[in-house]
């Protein structure tokens, strides 16, 4: 979402706040680690709000922005090495790159955002094979 940051309005993508977001990651990582946890990252899913009232879609929707922030999880992880893995929620809610209601079947989401209840109950077997592997 757009965020005022250093007195003005920002947004992913743009140079400066990445660089905040990258540290304030970083740090959060740091932090999660400092005494030798494991750090699992989850990747965000593409969402859909709504349209705007002028018909257009949200920023903080934009695929691009999603994109951005997700390659920059990938980044710090891989920048830390060991200890840090990747969730991927963003392409198990969203396998073919791009927002959907529905997954295998399944209507995972409720308004664009959110999942079902019976999107959670279809996502909870992965999450905690993921979440099992994560810890082994």
């Amino acid at each position: 979402m757009d965020r005022e940051h250093d007195g003005r309005w920002t947004h992913i993508g743009e140079k400066t706040f990445d660089a905040y977001l990258r540290a304030q990651l970083d740090r959060a990582v740091d932090t999660a680690a400092a005494r030798g946890a494991r750090v699992l990252l989850s990747t965000e899913p593409y969402n859909h709000r709504g349209e705007r009232p002028d018909g257009g879609v949200w920023p903080e929707d934009r695929p691009e922005r999603v994109d951005r922030w997700n390659r920059m999880l990938r980044q710090v992880a891989a920048a830390k090495g060991r200890g840090v893995e990747i969730l991927d929620l963003g392409r198990r809610l969203g396998p073919k790159g791009a927002f959907t209601w529905q997954v295998d079947g399944v209507r995972v989401r409720s308004d664009g955002v959110h999942l079902t209840p019976e999107g959670a109950r279809w996502l909870q077997p992965w999450l905690t094979s993921q979440l099992k592997g994560a810890a082994r």
